[in-house]
Parts: C-alpha cells; sequence; structure tokens
C-alpha cells in the first residue's frame, strides 16, 4: 500500500512523464553475503541498470512492508540506489528481503534470501488448547532456524518424563510443514500432554510442553426409535446420554415442549460415569399418549436431538353391527362389522353364544380369522333363546364384547317321551295316570301340554286321546273315567309343543277295579282338653264292601304330620300327647277291600291353654337383698298360704259349673273355629299317596284278589287309644 508522499511523487512522476520522455526503472541483481555470522552487521545494496529519476525506493521482508521504526534495521537512500543495513545480525532477521523501486513509467523489485546458520528459536511460542470432541484442533509449533529445524511431536502417557510416544502422520493427525499438529475428528483419547521438540544441527534444540483439552458435547448414546406400552399401563422412555457437565434436558411431544410437573408426566435424570440417563414415565397411558417425542440435551459446547416413537397399544374396540340373521331350529347366522379406532391390527374374532335358561347355559366359544365378518352357529337346540357376542382379539389382548344379542330357534316336535309313567285304579270307572315331563333338553322348544291316549288292551280300534295341558308341577297327573269295570287298558303318554307331538311312552296296561273304595267319612270333633282331641266318624256307604280299617292323619303348626290306624268298627278316636294352645288339622280316610277313598275334609282343632312361646327366657335382674327369695319366703310364707286356699275353693266351684255348660255346647262352638280344606284329586290306593302313609294291614292292592283272613286285625298297632 502507498504511503501519501510515495502517492504524490507518483502523481508528479506521471504529470512530468507527460511532457518528457521517461524510462521505467531496471534493478540489478543482489544477494547477502555466503557466510554471515549472528551479532555481525550486514549491508545489502539495491542498485538500479536504468531507470529516469526521480526514483522511489522501498523494502520488503516476505512480502510485507519492513517497519522503519525498528532500531535494528537502517536505510540508506541515495538518489539511484537504497542500502539496507542490518546492525547486529539476530535469527528471526533471516527472511526473504524485497527493493522496490518505482518512477513515473513504471516498477521494478527484486528478492533476495537472508540465510544464517542459527538454532531453532520460536517464532510463535506453543499454548495451551481446548476443542471440542469430534472437531479438529491445531497444536501450533512456530520454529524459526537455519538449517530449517526438525520437529517432532510427542504425547504423554504416563507421569514420568520418558513415558511419551512419537506422534506420526497417521489418518486424523498432521504434522504441517510450519510444525503444526493437525488433529481431526478428536475423542477423548486424544485429550492430555503434548511437547514439541525442534533441532537443526545448531546450537541446542528447544522444546515445548502444551494441554490439550477435549471438551464433550452432548450425544445421545443409547434411544429406542420405537417403543409402545399397553393402555393403561406406565410408559417408559429413556435417553442415556454423555457429555460435558453440567447436561440440561427437556422434553417435547410432537413440537409442543412439556413443562413439569404435567399431568400422568414425570421426568428423573440419573448420573452415570460419563453422563446422565434420563428417563419420561408416563403413568396410565392412553391414547392420546400417542406421538414422536423428543430428547433434548445441551451444555456449553453444544446440543443434540433424539425422537422416540410411542405407540399406545390396546385391545381393539367391540366388533360393530353385529345382527343375527336366517335362524332355524339348529342354526343361526351372525354378521357383524370391524370395529374402529384400532391401535393395533386384530389378530382373530371371538364369538360367544349361550343358551338362555333358569340354570346358566354352557358358554361356546368359536375363535374366528380377521377377515372374516360372518359364521353360522351350529348344533343348537330347538325352540330355545340365545345370547350371542362377539369381540376382537390382538396382541394386547380381547377388546369389551359388543352389546348383547338375543335370538330363539325355531321349534321342533319333542325329541323324548315323557318319563316314570304310571297308571293305577282309582275306582272301577277311573284310571290314573301320572308322569312327568320328558328332560328338558329334548322339548325342542315350549311343552303346550300332553296327549294321553288309551284304548281296551288288545282291541284293534285306535287309542282315543285326551289332551291335559302343562303344569309348572314336577309331575303331571290326570284321570281317565267313564272306563269299563274290571277291564284291562292300554295306556301311553306323549308330549307337544307348537312344532307337533313327541313321541309316546311305552303302553302301560292296568285294569279297572271291579268296585270302588269307600267314600270319605263324615269327621267331627267330640271333645277337646289341652293335651287330647277326640274326634268320631261315620262312613258313607257307596260299595258292596265294607270298610275294614281308617288311617287318622293329623299335622300341627310346625307341618309335622302323624298317623294312626284304627279297625273299621271304631268310629272313633282320641289323639293324645298335644300341645296346649295348638292349631291341628285333622283328617281320616276309609279303607275297603278296593283301596283306600279320598280323605274328608280337614278339620281345624285348638287344643285348650295358652300355647309356649318357642325360645323364651325369662330375664333375671339383680335385685337389693329385701328383694331376695332367702329374705321373702319367710315374709310372705303365711300370705301365700291363705291365698292359695281361698284361690283353691274358688276354683273348684267354678269348675263344675264349667264342665255342665262346656258339654252343652262344645260341638257348636268348635263346628264354628273349623276350617274345611276342599277334597283333592288324591289316589284312593294307598300306592299313589305320599309315602309316608302306612300301607293298611291286609289289605290288597286294587283288582286284586278279594280273599283274605279277616283275623289279620290283630296286627294293628300296639299302644292305640281306640273309644
Amino acid at each position: 500500500m502507498l504511503t501519501p508522499i510515495r502517492l504524490l511523487l507518483s502523481t508528479m512522476l506521471t504529470l512530468v512523464q507527460r511532457t518528457t520522455s521517461v524510462t521505467p526503472p531496471r534493478i540489478q541483481p543482489f544477494s547477502f553475503p555466503a557466510a554471515v555470522q549472528l551479532g555481525k552487521q550486514i549491508s545489502l545494496y539495491c542498485g538500479l541498470s536504468e531507470g529516469t529519476s526521480p526514483l522511489n525506493f522501498y523494502w520488503m521482508k516476505n512480502g510485507k512492508g519492513i517497519n522503519e521504526e525498528n532500531q535494528n534495521i537502517q536505510f540508506l537512500k541515495h538518489e539511484r540506489s537504497s542500502v539496507l543495513e542490518i546492525k547486529s545480525l539476530v535469527a528471526s532477521d533471516m527472511g526473504n528481503y524485497t527493493c522496490v523501486v518505482n518512477n513515473l513509467d513504471g516498477e521494478d523489485n527484486y528478492t533476495s534470501e537472508l540465510l544464517v546458520k542459527a538454532p531453532p528459536f520460536w517464532k510463535e511460542q506453543p499454548k495451551d488448547t481446548e476443542a471440542v470432541h469430534g472437531q479438529s484442533a491445531s497444536l501450533h509449533c512456530g520454529i524459526g532456524g537455519y538449517p530449517r529445524p526438525k520437529i517432532t511431536w510427542k504425547k504423554a502417557y504416563g507421569t514420568q518424563s520418558k513415558d511419551f510416544l512419537v506422534v506420526h502422520n497417521e489418518y486424523k493427525k498432521t504434522i504441517l510443514e510450519n510444525g503444526t499438529l493437525v488433529i481431526d475428528s478428536l475423542k477423548e483419547a486424544d485429550e492430555g500432554v503434548y511437547t514439541c521438540e525442534a533441532e537443526n544441527g545448531v546450537g541446542e534444540g528447544i522444546q515445548a510442553t502444551v494441554r490439550l483439552s477435549v471438551h464433550a458435547p452432548p450425544t445421545v448414546t443409547s434411544v429406542k426409535r420405537r417403543t409402545s406400552a399397553k393402555r393403561g399401563e406406565t410408559a417408559v422412555i429413556e435417553c442415556e446420554i454423555t457429555g460435558e457437565q453440567p447436561l440440561l434436558v427437556s422434553w417435547e411431544k410432537d413440537g409442543t415442549k412439556l413443562t413439569m410437573p404435567f399431568t400422568r408426566f414425570e421426568t428423573y435424570e440419573e448420573a452415570n460415569g460419563k453422563g446422565v440417563k434420563a428417563t419420561l414415565l408416563i403413568s396410565n397411558v392412553q391414547r392420546r399418549d400417542q406421538g414422536n417425542y423428543l430428547c433434548s440435551v445441551q451444555n456449553d459446547y453444544g446440543s443434540v436431538k433424539d425422537v422416540t416413537a410411542l405407540t399406545v397399544q390396546e385391545p381393539p374396540e367391540s366388533p360393530s353391527d353385529v345382527k343375527v340373521i336366517s335362524v332355524n331350529s339348529r342354526s343361526a347366522q351372525v354378521i357383524w362389522g370391524a370395529p374402529s379406532g384400532i391401535s393395533t391390527s386384530i389378530k382373530q374374532f371371538v364369538i360367544m353364544f349361550w343358551k338362555n335358561s333358569k340354570v346358566s347355559g354352557k358358554l361356546h366359544q368359536v375363535s374366528l380369522t380377521s377377515t372374516e365378518t360372518s359364521t353360522l352357529l351350529r348344533d343348537l337346540q330347538p325352540g330355545n333363546e340365545y345370547t350371542v357376542q362377539l369381540l376382537a382379539e390382538n396382541d394386547v389382548g380381547r377388546g369389551d364384547p359388543s352389546d348383547p344379542v338375543t335370538f330363539e330357534t325355531k321349534e321342533e316336535e319333542p325329541e323324548a317321551p315323557p318319563v316314570d309313567v304310571e297308571v293305577e285304579a282309582a275306582d272301577s270307572h277311573t284310571l290314573q295316570i301320572s308322569w312327568k315331563p320328558p328332560p328338558t333338553d329334548t322339548w325342542n322348544g315350549q311343552l303346550k301340554g300332553y296327549h294321553v291316549g288309551y284304548k281296551v288292551e288288545g282291541s284293534a280300534s285306535q287309542l282315543a286321546y285326551e289332551t291335559v295341558i302343562k303344569t309348572n308341577l314336577r309331575e303331571e297327573k290326570t284321570l281317565l273315567r267313564n272306563l269299563r269295570p274290571s277291564t284291562r287298558y292300554s295306556v301311553a303318554v306323549n308330549a307337544f309343543n307348537s312344532a307337533g307331538d313327541g313321541p309316546a311312552s311305552e303302553e302301560i296296561v292296568t285294569s279297572t277295579l271291579n268296585g270302588d273304595p269307600p267314600q270319605s267319612p263324615e269327621v267331627k270333633v267330640k271333645n277337646v282338653s289341652q293335651t287330647s282331641v277326640t274326634i268320631m266318624w261315620s262312613p258313607r256307604v257307596n260299595s258292596d264292601a265294607s270298610v275294614e280299617q281308617y288311617v287318622l292323619e293329623y299335622v300341627d303348626t310346625d307341618q309335622n304330620k302323624q298317623e294312626f290306624h284304627a279297625p273299621g268298627s271304631h268310629k272313633e278316636y282320641c289323639i293324645e300327647g298335644l300341645e296346649s294352645g295348638q292349631r291341628y288339622s285333622i283328617r281320616v280316610a276309609a279303607y275297603n277291600m278296593f283301596g283306600r277313598g279320598d280323605f274328608s275334609p280337614s278339620l281345624v282343632v285348638i287344643t285348650e291353654g295358652n300355647a309356649r312361646v318357642p325360645g323364651y327366657e325369662p330375664i333375671v335382674h339383680e335385685t337389693p337383698f329385701y328383694f331376695r327369695l332367702y329374705f321373702v319366703i319367710p315374709v310372705v310364707a303365711s300370705v301365700t298360704v291363705i291365698l292359695c286356699v281361698i284361690v283353691v275353693a274358688w276354683a273348684c266351684l267354678k269348675r263344675a259349673h264349667y264342665i255342665e255348660g262346656r258339654k252343652a255346647q262344645l260341638y257348636v262352638s268348635y263346628q264354628q273355629r273349623l276350617t274345611y280344606v276342599p277334597p283333592s284329586e288324591i289316589s284312593r290306593d294307598s300306592r299313589a299317596v305320599d309315602a309316608a302313609y302306612d300301607i293298611p294291614w291286609d289289605v290288597p292292592n286294587g283288582g286284586g284278589s278279594m280273599g283274605r283272613d279277616r283275623s289279620s286285625y290283630v296286627k294293628l298297632k300296639q299302644g292305640q287309644n281306640y273309644v
């Protein structure tokens, strides 16, 4: 760059050149002396071979202008030459010196190198360097000297002065010509102490030691690019980071920063030897928590971000539009639509169906492929109500079932006949038929009733039928009336429903009686006391066969039943051992050679006296000593004796009047309190009634032989009270 004076001279030369003829300058070659020594004075002459005045001279070293204030260098300028004079040569004076001259017509320069044997010296003193992991570092070692010094770099690996290894040029370490050591892609292993040594055979070599510090920016060393959690569980997102402390960690979800505390979100950091392990916890994870979570870390030397995609796994939603179509007696077709909003693909559908009944039906489950949208339910039972539900299943589990759909299969005829069919002769014109319904699983619908078919055994005629409407009793029964006496009949029973008749039971042959059991006797109450009841009866004769015995039955308020038998010649019976003030129901039936007749209407009788209260226990309270027995008894003994005499006398008189009046009003008063139960359709044969009844002594079954020993009445039960 030209100084103001030189600029002015150049301008003047230009003006003069326009008016006169000017020759550009030419410098004669020059060089420094071959042998120079440090500390000596040296001069360098720069003269011209041609050139028109005025001329301007100046000097440069290594391409840069020489500071004219340097006391060790002096410039001697003449009209057509210039001399550079170095008063005391030092090693740093070595270099390329250039003489530059110009006039109005041009400029010329010439360069000569000053070389002097000198030991190594520092052009730039090495210093400690800091760099960032992964980047490059330059360790400068600016050394001068002639001949050019040999530069060697070493790195310490121990604590001793000899624990150094020479650094060579390799794939990421380079020693430049100027002595600078360049290390690329820095790692932690590159950190340490380095020594730069220089020598050139002149004097002693020099060395300097520096420290290279490698600072680590944050680096995510471990992170799952994708993670998943089941709905309702806790999602864990981890981010392992290395780097120089302090490390500042923050979290984002889909670009939105998560500021803690956050609902259901929690973060914590755990320090380790090289950095920290940052964890984000999401409790009770929901579908809306699904997304991309950014782990952002920074320190004084850089920042880093890494993303984890969270997928919320949940069971699929319920299949939609579940319908039952094409319902038959033993099959039904189910159709449905795929569920919506599924987080993971469906593996299969599961259809569940069961029969609705009072007793829970067996649950049936059928697995279907994920591509199916309909299926056919098979092996159903006709005439039954079923419920069907459908659910979807994925890797997480089974979703909620769909809303239940109820359907009813069409009916078919019953598959089985009634069971336990029994036929008994009720009298000479009547058969009593009893049976139990077929097994429930063979109804194939709802039973409407039964058809009872009958005909005379061996006849060629078709069965005649009577219809019996189904009841809800465990046992069904009916009476076939207006039959022929002493005639054998074949009887069969079948059930029917809306679809038709089921199979008939096996035919049972039974004969009507050749006579009729006796009618129920007329029963009255004769006498009642606190512990006994005496009843009397009169038979109703409707058969040629005489009454051979009677059966008496009474039931107390606890439904405890007792039976007694009496010979046919008796018309009264005293029931003893009863409780006072209790209610009893009494009835009587008669036997003849054809069986037992109907029971009489029940008589309700209440024994005299007060009823005992079950579980009653008197409450005893603590009393003062003057009310206790040992104190009171001596005092009141005499009073008690007097009162007892008076009461007994009065009671005896009252009892005599009561007994006389009671005999006249007994039957009227108790007949007003009787409760009659209408007769029921009960078999007149002892085999058809409750098993609690005793079998009459020596009485043949209906239709059996008439012969028997009248003396068999000696077998009557002992201990009975007959009046």
